[in-house]
């Protein structure tokens, strides 16, 4: 399986790093200005053997990373405002990160999954705009809220050789622990991008409490990281680099996660949740981490933002290696961008996009769930009302 996954990063460095990519998108709208390209960067090393208990290493030798492969050098397109018009410029893709090597034993914590193929497939969502607030928006009678620490900041070095933002970036984050999480015992993780968003329009802390009070999850922590306050929300997510990828694992799990809450190990205990940009950017990161992470949540997911550096999700997955690990929610909505009822654009019909990704993931042996809403790609409502279902369905049948 390991030399499987390896493949599986050859083969999409090559063909992404082979695109001449046009640059400058916003999720909403074409961009203007161009900029020069770089060199694609070589994969993170892989992580050591695996923890236990507080994070203790485990018996086994260390793993081995595969290296990315570098990307061309072109000249890239910088973002516009939204609504800006202009000629794209073409860019250079970086090179696809390493995933973490297997470690010699188990991983710390593996999570026992069986699911039971209620939900799979393509269904229509009931509720969203104009339906009453889920129940799981408010704390229930005798469930104990979880924790969320202060907001913070981290100093991302990451970005200093990135060809879009080259300078430090500082990245809000907040960690959530739920009332039944114990320090040494194993937890899953979930890993946000809008992470403000989440916490607020997707009542996200409360919901979480909910579901792991009522055993839907098991014992959790989230890490909501917001887009940086000295960078650009859609340079931070859309590009098909893999900076962010390093960023997290290189960086941000290392110094805020990692040591000081004992999360597992196993890839199949880990989920990257996004809604449109941040969506694009999680599924970049679980793509990019075989070995780490096989769960993705995505609401109005901009898999067709990545068209703008003609990069076309649909047809790279559907050419890459079987990944039959992953299991995958996606929301999209019948107006969401370039949809028959959404507002036109030229990077396609979302909605078809979106549909067409998760039965793709299906087709190639995942496991899929795709939910359509009736509402628009924002204000977000279809998946904030999505949310307490797609972590259910997501963790069905998990316990450690």
């Amino acid at each position: 399986m390991k030399g499987l996954a390896n493949l599986s990063w050859l083969f999409v460095s090559v063909a992404l790093a082979a695109a001449q990519l046009a640059c400058g998108s916003s999720s909403d709208a074409p961009a203007s200005s161009s900029a020069a390209g770089s060199a694609g960067l070589p994969g993170a090393a892989g992580a050591a053997g695996s923890s236990a208990g507080a994070g203790a290493p485990a018996a086994g030798a260390a793993g081995q990373a595969s290296a990315g492969t570098a990307g061309t050098i072109g000249s890239a397109g910088t973002g516009g405002n939204a609504g800006s018009s202009g000629s794209a410029g073409t860019a250079g893709t970086l090179g696809i990160s390493g995933s973490a090597g297997a470690s010699g034993a188990a991983p710390f914590g593996v999570l026992k999954c069986n699911p039971t193929g209620s939900g799979d497939g393509k269904q229509t969502l009931v509720g969203g705009e104009g339906s009453p607030a889920p129940a799981e928006w408010t704390l229930k009678a005798g469930v104990t809220a979880g924790t969320v620490t202060l907001s913070a900041s981290f100093a991302s070095q990451s970005y200093l050789t990135d060809m879009y933002q080259a300078k430090v970036l500082h990245f809000p984050y907040w960690i959530y622990t739920s009332a039944n999480y114990v320090p040494g015992k194993p937890a899953i993780l979930l890993l946000m991008g809008d992470g403000n968003q989440f916490l607020t329009q997707f009542h996200f802390a409360t919901v979480l409490d909910n579901l792991s009070a009522a055993g839907d999850l098991p014992p959790t922590v989230a890490l909501f990281v917001d887009p940086p306050t000295d960078g650009q929300r859609v340079l931070t997510y859309d590009p098909p680099t893999d900076t962010y990828t390093k960023f997290l694992f290189d960086e941000l799990l290392p110094s805020v996660v990692f040591g000081k809450y004992t999360v597992s190990r196993d890839p199949n205990a880990w989920a990257v949740v996004g809604y449109s940009a941040s969506g694009g950017q999680g599924w970049k990161v679980l793509w990019n981490r075989p070995d780490d992470i096989h769960k993705f949540i995505g609401f109005n997911t901009s898999f067709g933002a990545a068209t703008t550096y003609n990069v076309n999700w649909v047809s790279l997955v559907s050419a890459a290696p079987a990944r039959p690990q992953l299991r995958v929610s996606l929301l999209t909505s019948s107006k969401d961008i370039g949809a028959p009822q959404g507002d036109p654009d030229p990077r396609g019909d979302w909605q078809a996009i979106n549909t067409n990704m998760a039965m793709t993931i299906a087709a190639k042996g995942g496991q899929s769930r795709l939910m359509i809403g009736a509402g628009k790609h924002y204000e977000p409502v279809d998946g904030e009302h999505d949310l307490p279902n797609a972590l259910r369905w997501t963790f069905q049948g998990c316990s450690f």
